[in-house]
């Protein structure tokens, strides 16, 4: 077998040593000289390898390389230390020897800590390295490094920000992925597509679907970018870590077992509650209906059949998450609700956010509060379930008189008013309360009038006419809340039409030229002194 003589130069240490290796081997272990020592053998002798590396680091990987020949016992075969193991890893990973940069990836991602006390260079570890190592370790192993100076452990968790953002990553510390992240332009919140149909928006968002079930609606914001918003958090929060931690509370979720509701881990403390029980007062009360109860604690009104029971509460506490049996399996369930828990309790000072009444308007919508749900629904007056009709909100009425089936003969236009309002803004807002005020009572009455059960007719056609009217009430309620989401997205197109459709490149450009002429005002001044 042919041997290869390699001139091995270490500048550092001025110090030059020959190895001789058999060309065979050195193309099986090393690969990288496989491209230049496959000619024919009659050329062999025209080759001269010359290595610029460390001698020592060098003459362990010969070694390396001579591990299963007849003159290397068991006992010299070279193991990997703490001191030597990056180099080798740098080396070996040049050199194309598979084998060897799997063992030091291994060993790295046992021996970490000890590694980073030694004084080698991180520095010199690629990207293709890093994602291998960092593959290796849960968020929880990276956390448990002791990593002083900082030589590796942030490089650690900012690879492990962008496994979260890889949407062809399966990642086990995390159920949610952040590929799909956005923010809602009504309630502000962060949400993934896991998480948009079970977090709550503010309370004019609420569709049911097939099956009685409550899904939530959010419109995307265009002005929210993502790497802004990483940036922001490295500034509040000083380091990747907590950003890592923060971001990971934002993508993942749980249910609550005490309020029944889905909540991002950010929002763990955020669990709306009263403290004192609700009373519902009798007939004669001045609330006017025995179904509408208050809450002694903060006055707030609440309804004793509440079709979409949002938790509202002028406290908060923590929720309570209820584990239900399972096995220990990575794909269960209970396994990964257990674990999701487990990390938020156990970071839960960078990952939950503080409560603010501003973001969660939930907890502060009252029964007649006209920021509430916006939806047209016809009650009877003077009913023991329903509101008088002196207190329809003028805004309830409006809707009632923008009915397209519904004609009462007298229609007030939004251009009418409009001049109105100019010449005598006074008197007109009280006429159109008043005349608002009537049709209203006069539509209820004839929708009284209609639903009635006329005893003089044949029992087909009061069932004829029940099913017309509420065939009719349906379509009504249906027109109304297409209307309160066609109008929340014409509002938000005169802000899209302003929204520049430039990339990221356009924005950096952007930014490079910001910065220049930041550069040249800075420099007139010193040019003027000299």
């Amino acid at each position: 077998m042919p041997n290869m003589v390699i001139h091995v130069c270490d500048e550092a240490k001025n110090l030059k040593e020959d190895f001789v290796c058999p060309r065979d081997l050195l193309i099986s272990e090393m690969k990288y000289f496989g491209e230049y020592l496959s000619m024919d053998a009659q050329r062999w002798e025209e080759v001269d390898i010359s290595v610029h590396c460390d001698v020592h680091i060098f003459n362990w990987l010969i070694r390396y390389v001579k591990r299963n020949t007849k003159e290397y016992e068991v006992d010299e075969i070279p193991t990997l230390e703490p001191s030597n193991v990056i180099s080798i890893l740098i080396s070996s990973e040049f050199l194309k020897m598979d084998s060897l940069v799997e063992k030091c990836i291994n060993y790295c991602h046992k021996n970490m800590s000890t590694i980073v006390a030694t004084p080698c260079n991180m520095n010199c570890i690629n990207a293709n390295l890093l994602t291998r190592i960092t593959d290796l370790f849960t968020h929880n192993e990276v956390e448990e490094v002791k990593d002083k100076r900082d030589k590796f452990k942030s490089k650690l968790f900012c690879k492990k920000i962008e496994r979260l953002f890889d949407p062809e990553y399966q990642n086990a510390d995390s159920k949610g992925n952040a590929a799909t992240l956005y923010r809602c332009y009504l309630c502000k919140k962060l949400l993934i597509k896991d998480t948009e149909r079970k977090i709550p928006c503010i309370p004019g968002k609420i569709n049911v679907d097939q099956h009685g079930n409550i899904l939530y609606i959010h419109i995307r914001d265009k002005s929210w970018d993502i790497h802004e918003y990483l940036l922001s958090l490295f500034e509040e929060l000083k380091s990747w870590r907590d950003v890592y931690w923060r971001l990971w509370g934002t993508i993942n979720w749980l249910t609550c077992s005490r309020c029944n509701q889905t909540f991002l881990c950010t929002e763990f403390s955020h669990c709306q509650y009263h403290p004192q029980p609700v009373l519902y007062p009798g007939v004669a009360s001045c609330l006017g209906s025995t179904g509408t109860g208050i809450y002694p604690c903060c006055n707030q009104k609440v309804l004793r059949f509440d079709p979409a029971p949002i938790p509202k509460g002028c406290k908060v506490r923590d929720h309570v998450i209820g584990l239900p049996p399972g096995g220990e399996g990575g794909d269960n369930v209970p396994y990964q609700t257990a674990k999701i828990l487990n990390d938020l309790i156990q970071h839960r000072n960078i990952i939950v956010l503080p409560f603010s009444k501003d973001q969660n308007s939930n907890s502060e919508i009252g029964l007649n509060d006209e920021k509430g749900f916006e939806c047209s629904i016809l009650l009877e007056p003077n009913s023991s379930w329903g509101p008088k009709a002196g207190e329809i909100n003028a805004k309830q009425q409006l809707l009632f008189s923008e009915d397209d089936e519904y004609t009462t003969g007298s229609e007030v236009t939004e251009d009418e008013v409009g001049d109105e309002e100019e010449c005598r803004k006074n008197k007109t807002d009280c006429l159109l309360l008043c005349s608002l005020s009537w049709l209203i009572c006069s539509f209820i009455r004839m929708s009284m009038q209609q639903s009635k059960w006329d005893p003089s007719r044949s029992l087909r056609f009061n069932q004829d006419a029940q099913r017309e009217e509420d065939q009719r009430r349906m379509i009504e309620i249906t027109g109304h809340l297409i209307k309160i989401r066609l109008g929340d997205l014409d509002h938000l197109k005169s802000k899209e039409n302003k929204e520049s459709a430039a990339g990221i490149y356009a924005r950096l450009e952007a930014q490079i030229r910001a910065a220049a002429q930041v550069n040249i005002r800075q420099n007139i001044p010193e040019k003027m002194m000299r």
